[in-house]
């Protein structure tokens, strides 16, 4: 009876960490790609933020910790020379909004409504270059 129990105890340890390992790694990998350079600018984004926001300590973290993983999300859209500039933007402005959206759970209701209303003032998405199209090129000509 013994055995079986311990049987079964160690399946269950096998199991649960089989899935655990992909969502650690995960979090590893992001913490990997988290330099000091995206950890200094998500610090200057909080900065700014703070002001309007007045968070405390252990949130502004969570706020600067939150950002710096869409930071290492948006330099990978950036550098990505497969995808066109307007494949780019749209893709940035999707990661906004999970931006927008994770930072729901970081920030009280009231915070989370002023941190929507002033996002385009301090983290605004450039729009790219308007490219010729055809419409454009027969009013030109």
């Amino acid at each position: 009876m013994k055995a079986s129990t311990f049987s079964l105890a160690r399946f269950l340890i096998v199991l649960i960490f089989l899935f655990l390992t992909p969502s650690l790694f995960a979090q590893t990998l992001y913490a990997l790609k988290i330099d000091r350079k995206i950890r200094f600018k998500a610090a200057d984004i909080t900065a700014k933020y703070q002001p309007r926001l007045v968070m405390g300590p252990e949130q502004a973290l969570d706020f600067q910790s939150t950002v710096a993983r869409f930071l290492v999300k948006k330099k990978a859209v950036e550098e990505d020379q497969t995808l066109s500039p307007m494949a780019k933007y749209e893709l940035l402005k999707q990661l906004s909004s999970r931006e927008t959206s994770a930072m729901a759970d970081v920030l009280e209701s009231y915070r989370w409504q002023e941190y929507m209303r002033i996002k385009s003032e301090i983290q605004p998405i450039p729009k790219p270059e308007k490219a010729i199209t055809l419409e454009d090129a027969i009013v030109i000509h």
